[in-house]
C-alpha cells in the first residue's frame, strides 16, 4: 500500500541485527539471538539467525536490513557499549561472521548495510548520549577496525558511517559522518561503490540543529541520512540537503540499489508462513540455547 501512493515507491529500511537491535523478535514471538551469542556457537548459526530474521523482514516488506554489525568488540569499550552486537575481537573472526550474515540476508532477499564504518569497537562512550574520541594512529585504524569494512564492503550494498571522532584521520574532533577525509577512505582504500548513509542524526554525538546535521552529513558525501526520532523540521532537511544541488554518482549509486532490490523476490505476508517462521524462530533458539554436542574421535576420519 505505502509503495503505491509514490512513485518511485519507497524504499523501506529496517535494523534487525538481533539481541538488543530486535525490532522484528517481539512480532515473531521469540526474541532473535544476538551477534556475539551466534558467533559463539559457529558460523553456521551466524547465517542461520541472519536468514530467518531477513526472511522475516522481507515477509514484512522490508527492503534493506541496516546490519551487520562490523566493529570489534574491544574489551572495556566495544565489547560493553555495544552490548553483544559485535560478532568478536578479532578483525579476522569478524570478517567471518560477517560474511555468513551478510550471506543469509542475501539469501533472504534483503539487500544490506554494514555498519558502522570505521569502527567503533574503540569507542568507550554511546553514540547515543555523547561523541567518543578513537585515539588511535590511522594506519593502527587501518589494519584492524578498518580492516572487516575494507574486506566486506563491497559485497554489501550500503554502509553506515559512524559518528565517532578519529583525529589520526582527521586531525580534529569531527564526527566520521560529517568527515569529508573519512568518506573519502570509504570511497578511496575501502574502494566502496555503494550507498554511504550518516547514522542516525538524532544522536547525541553530533552538535547543531538537525537541518544543520543533515546539512553536513550530505556535505560529507553521505548519500542518505538516517533519523529515527520523530521531528518538526524534517522538511528543513530536506530543503537544505535539496539546495546543494544534484549529484549523479550519488544518483547512480541509489539506483543500483534500486534494481538490486527489484530483482530479488518479494513474497506477500501470508498468515501462515508467518506462523510457519516464528515456529522456526522459537526452535532456532532453543537450538542456541543448548551446547554443541563433543564430535567423537571418528569424527575426523
Amino acid at each position: 500500500m505505502l509503495r503505491g501512493l509514490y512513485s518511485p515507491a519507497p524504499l523501506l529500511f529496517v535494523s534487525q541485527e538481533g539481541g538488543s537491535e530486535d525490532p522484528i523478535g517481539p512480532l515473531l514471538g521469540t526474541p532473535c539471538a544476538s551477534a556475539a551469542a551466534c558467533a559463539a556457537a559457529g558460523t553456521d548459526r551466524v547465517h542461520e539467525n541472519a536468514y530467518l530474521m531477513g526472511r522475516a523482514a522481507r515477509l514484512l516488506g522490508f527492503d534493506v536490513d541496516l546490519a551487520p554489525v562490523l566493529d570489534l568488540a574491544q574489551p572495556g569499550t566495544g565489547a560493553v557499549v555495544l552490548e553483544g552486537r559485535c560478532f568478536g575481537f578479532h578483525a579476522e573472526d569478524v570478517v567471518l561472521s560477517g560474511m555468513m550474515f551478510l550471506h543469509g540476508l542475501a539469501r533472504a532477499g534483503l539487500a544490506t548495510a554494514v555498519k558502522h564504518f570505521p569502527g567503533l569497537g574503540r569507542a568507550g562512550v554511546d553514540t547515543r548520549l555523547a561523541r567518543p574520541v578513537v585515539d588511535a594512529h590511522d594506519v593502527d585504524l587501518m589494519v584492524t577496525d578498518v580492516a572487516p569494512f575494507a574486506k566486506l564492503a563491497r559485497g554489501a550494498d550500503g554502509v553506515v558511517v559512524g559518528h565517532a571522532a578519529y583525529p589520526g584521520f582527521t586531525g580534529d574532533d569531527t564526527p566520521a559522518s560529517l568527515s569529508p577525509r573519512l568518506l573519502g577512505v570509504l570511497r578511496g582504500s575501502v574502494r566502496f561503490g555503494g550507498v554511504a548513509f550518516a547514522d542516525d542524526l538524532a544522536k547525541g554525538a553530533l552538535d547543531g540543529t538537525l537541518p544543520e546535521r543533515a546539512e553536513r552529513a550530505a556535505l560529507s558525501g553521505c548519500d542518505a541520512l538516517i533519523v529515527s526520532a520523530p521531528s518538526d523540521v524534517w522538511e528543513e532537511c530536506a530543503a537544505r540537503v535539496a539546495a546543494l544541488g544534484d549529484d549523479p554518482a550519488r544518483d547512480v549509486r541509489f539506483a543500483a540499489l534500486r534494481r538490486r532490490v527489484a530483482d530479488a523476490p518479494r513474497p506477500r505476508f501470508d498468515e501462515e508462513a508467518w506462523k510457519k517462521l516464528a515456529e522456526e524462530a522459537s526452535a532456532f533458539s532453543e537450538l542456541l540455547s543448548k551446547p554443541r554436542p563433543k564430535r567423537e574421535e571418528r569424527d575426523f576420519f
